[in-house]
């Protein structure tokens, strides 16, 4: 599929040459001189330096998934020459976005090295003189050529030709170019790992295979041993279609190597799960589980279960046990359909996280609505009922025991944007694990998460000890709708930071209108489906939520990294800061995860810190999750985690370091003196 979809638009691309009109170019060409002369006979490296506009880029030797190099002809007819143009080291991009067509190429500038030899009996000038070609993309392909030439004076080797300032330039592409590494590669059964001899000190950035069309996918974990450096990928190596007849090239801050494919090659026993074995995982997901009914996501809808108990306190146990199962049960199914749908969007390529659906407007929109109706009802406005006019509002309020089971569904919902401690390392253990345990570290979860409300039942004698029912309930129950309804503001403002302030316009007015329509129900008794049908129209905008006027996503990311001097995570930034030397401060955040607004507020915010950062030079980057970003994503998937909040100290001397989810200022000033 994606090799039809990349034909597709390499089709529209030339379409775009033949039927319509020819735009300014994109890329401007020149060839580069490293002398002022040449001299008869001497074999002499030209370069042709390629100028791309912001936004566009050209492409490597193997493009990727689409795509065609550069080339550049001299002469014409039978006396045309083509010489072999040299690639340096390029950088991975998603084309158009999507994450499961990869391309190889190049941004801003590049310079392509490439040789000629001067006929001996050239007298006079030597003139190169012909035309460059090139295909430069950014959401269209457009194939553009330029005339390019070069005249040089020709003088006898004894006036020895003197250098041109352009020679340190093609040098420098000269070296850029990937070159014979003296280790090798190997790929596990499953072609999802790479075992690379020799790489145990350096930290690879990037895979390019040079067989043309083919791509390796995004480096997931490395980690490296005595010998070399095992890589796990986001996707099998497609070592059927001729990626091990060829080189590989590995990218790191040094530059690009090329190893060759060796079957016989000895490799160490990849080290699943990083090492961490499924009953500490089971452990950890049970405790992170637990603690998540502390965080303010989760506490509203626990407090609402808690005082459903309350009321049936001095019922027969048969009843609370049953209550509180189907709670349990709630939250079990629950979290199964979670794990299997991380896990089936993951066998088809998706790079997906903890909290995923709350990087959809449409789903933030939602929830908006159900806690503002739950704030309703426990204020006492209007009551859930049992007839057919409520159509299944009773879903999380009441005592019935369908009220009990998705109250425990609501409580999964709802957990979602917070990550516990002990969490985020046993949900990243699934990364590298069959889909089986992945269900079972979930379960363990959401068990931790069901833990309070089930120890009623294996303690059957606490609910008998539970204050018997009285007006107390009610101030009670009114009180616990003033911490939902600041949930509702709190999903509004991440609403409003995923899409813009008109989108936030519409949800309120959908508010009002669905306000609106419980009133009349409760106003006009004998046409109470009048009301029912305006409160639901109300809802409706939800959808229109997604396609409002959205905020651009560079233009946000630049206006929360100015606030604390930061700049937005990208790759290529990443390497180009740990090629200069620079340590880099990660700070890998959404705006819907509250444990990392915490943290930024108690912490990385602070005077204290950002002191301690200009005392030692770190610069600080942050990747915003706030919606889906298939860069993160991977990032986050590099230290086994598949939720923010995420802290990483990287250095180009140090294998990267990192912090707990709630670092201490300690702790992050041990971490970045330890670095050089």
């Amino acid at each position: 599929m994606n090799q039809l979809r990349a034909c597709a638009l390499f089709l529209l691309c030339l379409s775009h040459l033949v039927f319509g009109q020819q735009p300014e170019n994109q890329v401007r060409a020149q060839l580069l001189s490293p002398v002022e002369a040449v001299v008869p006979g001497s074999t002499v490296w030209f370069g042709l330096a390629l100028t791309i506009a912001p936004g566009w880029n050209t492409y490597w030797s193997n493009p990727g998934v689409t795509g065609l190099p550069p080339s550049v002809t001299f002469g014409e007819g039978d006396n045309s020459i083509t010489p072999e143009l040299f690639f340096p080291v390029a950088a991975t991009k998603a084309f158009g976005g999507d994450d499961t067509l990869l391309t190889y190429g190049y941004s801003d500038q590049v310079i392509h090295p490439f040789a000629m030899t001067v006929p001996a009996s050239t007298t006079g000038s030597y003139v190169l003189e012909g035309e460059a070609r090139w295909l430069v993309c950014r959401e269209l392909c457009i194939p553009e050529s330029q005339p390019v030439r070069l005249a040089l004076p020709v003088v006898t080797a004894t006036q020895r030709p003197a250098p041109h300032p352009d020679a340190a330039r093609i040098d420098a592409a000269r070296g850029a170019v990937p070159a014979d590494f003296p280790g090798a590669f190997t790929v596990s059964a499953d072609r999802l790992q790479i075992w690379l001899s020799g790489f145990q000190d350096v930290t690879v950035l990037d895979l390019m295979p040079e067989a043309t069309g083919l791509v390796a996918g995004r480096i997931v974990t490395q980690t490296p041993t005595d010998q070399g450096r095992w890589l796990s990928l986001d996707r099998p190596l497609p070592i059927d279609d001729g990626v091990l007849d060829q080189p590989l090239v590995v990218v790191s801050a040094q530059g690009g190597s090329r190893l060759h494919f060796d079957a016989t090659l000895a490799s160490p026993e990849f080290p699943s799960g990083a090492a961490l074995a499924l009953p500490l995982a089971l452990l950890m997901a049970l405790v992170g589980g637990l603690l998540l009914n502390l965080m303010p996501c989760v506490f509203p809808v626990l407090s609402i279960k808690a005082l459903a108990i309350a009321k049936k306190a001095q019922a027969a146990p048969a009843e609370v046990a049953a209550s509180v199962g189907l709670y349990g049960l709630g939250i079990w199914v629950s979290m199964l359909l979670l794990a299997g749908l991380m896990v089936a969007l993951q066998i088809a390529g998706h790079s997906i996280g903890w909290g995923f659906q709350l990087q959809s407007a449409w789903f933030v929109g939602l929830l908006v609505f159900v806690f503002v109706l739950l704030g309703y009802n426990l204020l006492g406005w209007f009551e859930f009922g049992g007839q057919a006019a409520d159509l299944g509002q009773s879903l999380t309020e009441g005592g019935s025991y369908r009220s009990a089971f998705f109250t425990g569904v609501l409580a999964v919902v709802v957990a979602t944007p917070c990550t516990a401690p002990f969490m985020g390392v046993a949900m990243g253990y699934t990364l590298t694990q069959p889909w089986w345990i992945t269900l079972l570290v979930f379960s363990a979860l959401g068990l931790g998460l069901a833990a309070p409300m089930l120890a009623l039942v294996v303690f059957p004698g606490i609910s008998q000890r539970l204050p018997r029912p009285g007006a107390w309930m009610v101030t009670l129950k009114q009180t616990l709708a003033f911490p939902v309804f600041a949930t509702a503001i709190w999903l509004i403002w991440v609403m409003t930071r995923q899409t813009s302030a008109d989108a936030m316009a519409l949800l309120l007015a959908g508010l009002l209108w669905t306000s609106f329509g419980l009133w009349l129900r409760q106003a006009w008794s004998k046409r109470p489906l009048v009301g029912v049908a305006i409160a639901l129209s109300g809802m409706l905008v939800i959808p229109l939520i997604a396609t409002s006027a959205s905020v651009d996503d560079t233009t946000a990311s630049s206006q929360r990294a100015a606030s604390v001097e930061s700049v937005p995570y990208s790759e290529a930034d990443l390497a180009t800061a740990l090629a200069a030397g620079q340590t880099v401060f990660l700070n890998m955040t959404a705006d819907w995860c509250i444990t990392c607004k915490v943290t930024e507020q108690r912490l990385l915010h602070t005077e204290r810190v950002s002191a301690l950062f200009a005392e030692h030079q770190v610069l600080r980057m942050t990747g915003d999750w706030t919606r889906y970003d298939a860069s993160i994503t991977a990032y986050l998937n590099r230290f086994h985690r598949v939720g923010v909040p995420l802290y990483v100290i990287e250095s180009p001397a140090h294998p990267p370091r990192v912090l707990s989810q709630f670092p201490s200022f300690d702790e992050l000033a041990e971490a970045v003196a330890s670095q050089p």
